[in-house]
């Protein structure tokens, strides 16, 4: 693809599941922020916005996922988030941690590294025929052994849905911990910690919840900070105790688990994307999302892979003629953003398959039926003419709001 290919124009925008589109008012927070730095300098500004940084953000994501304050850890990533979360885990070789096909090759990469030094067993929970992760499977294969369950809520490979309730079940009034990959679900679906209470949750603010890049957070249940120790500390959070004798916690919250450094213009613009996104409709983002199944499901030549019982937001396709890579140009020079997604970063589902790449079409709380009906147009366009597509012309229209 050639810069040429890249425009401010979507006809569709259908890439959520990378990256969502700020609404005006998160991206003039953030450019408010920016123009008092560049006034008075990064610390002073930061001392301005001192309420928003230290109370507001936490208050938002409290708010939206309904879990104490105390349990919200911010971060720059999902992927960070997780990562901290349990590399500060004390497994042993005794130690039995569950995934499923559907797990993030960073997650996987992460707990490769940390079995080579603690020797504990990672074991695959096996899908259902239809694609479902087997809760059954795990109900007659639990055992103490088994110290972490990692779920991943919605891949970033399908819109595939995991229920947590029954796993939220599984773990109760047991040593084994559940970790909740909600990178793609948050903003997408409704998630509630109170009702259904998990261990670790990690999310990024880039996608559904359509806040700056560079902002992710965790919550942490108390008995999951209780067990994890953070293997780094920074001073806003711990201190040398006196005479020397050792380091001792300024907080027992989550923030423990954080490093003084952030990108505050970033999470300026999330306390207002969070306080936004109390506004979802779940139902709308869900009908849609079957909208763009069942219509891509009967183009001819196009393959729609969609395992499991619960979808919503992420459809994964491709063709029988044209290479992955061909229709996502065709796609986006139509005026279709979406994305070339590669098997290798869910490789026991994708690879696994047999699907080395695959264009991804992502609905998100922005989107509109027309968006989904000219994305549909295009392909089946595509799929007629082979790939010929013309560039947008002149009904392109502009993101503004």
């Amino acid at each position: 693809m050639t810069d040429r290919t890249y425009t401010a124009r979507w006809r569709s925008y259908l890439n959520t599941a990378g990256s969502g589109l700020q609404s005006r008012e998160t991206r003039e927070a953030v450019a408010d922020y920016l123009t008092l730095e560049g006034t008075v300098g990064s610390y002073f500004a930061e001392r301005a916005y001192a309420e928003l940084i230290e109370e507001g953000v936490y208050r938002g994501v409290a708010r939206l996922f309904n879990c104490p304050r105390e349990a919200v850890a911010m971060s720059d990533s999902a992927t960070r988030a997780w990562h901290s979360g349990v590399a500060a885990l004390t497994l042993t070789a005794r130690d039995i941690v569950w995934t499923t096909p559907y797990e993030w090759a960073g997650n996987l990469l992460l707990l490769k590294n940390l079995q080579r030094s603690a020797g504990f067993t990672i074991q695959e929970i096996p899908l259902t025929p239809c694609g479902d992760v087997d809760v059954d499977w795990c109900g007659r294969h639990i055992s103490d052994r088994v110290a972490l369950i990692s779920v991943t809520h919605m891949p970033s490979c399908t819109g595939a849905v995991t229920p947590l309730g029954p796993f939220s079940q599984l773990v109760r009034d047991r040593r084994t911990l559940l970790a909740v990959d909600a990178c793609q679900s948050a903003g997408n679906v409704p998630i509630d910690l109170t009702a259904t209470p998990v261990d670790l949750l990690t999310a990024n603010g880039k996608k559904s919840l359509l806040a700056p890049r560079g902002t992710g957070f965790a919550v942490m249940s108390p008995r999951f900070r209780a067990s994890a120790d953070p293997v780094s500390v920074d001073v806003h959070t711990h201190a040398f105790a006196p005479g020397g004798g050792g380091i001792r916690r300024l907080t027992d919250s989550a923030r423990r688990f954080e490093l003084g450094e952030k990108s505050v213009p970033a999470f300026v613009g999330f306390d207002t994307a969070l306080r936004q996104a109390l506004h979802n409709d779940w139902d709308r983002t869900a009908a849609l999302s079957r909208h763009l199944r069942v219509r891509a499901g009967r183009i001819p030549g196009l393959r729609v892979h969609a395992p499991g019982t619960h979808h919503t937001g992420i459809l994964c396709v491709t063709h029988e003629r044209l290479t992955p890579e061909r229709l996502w140009h065709t796609l986006c020079r139509a005026g279709v953003a979406c994305w070339l997604i590669d098997g290798a970063h869910t490789p026991n589902h994708l690879l696994r398959a047999g699907i080395p790449q695959a264009v991804r079409l992502a609905v998100g709380p922005r989107t509109t039926r027309e968006e989904i009906d000219y994305a549909i147009g295009v392909l089946e366009e595509t799929g007629g003419r082979g790939a010929t597509v013309p560039a947008m012309g002149r009904q392109e229209r502009e993101y503004s709001a």
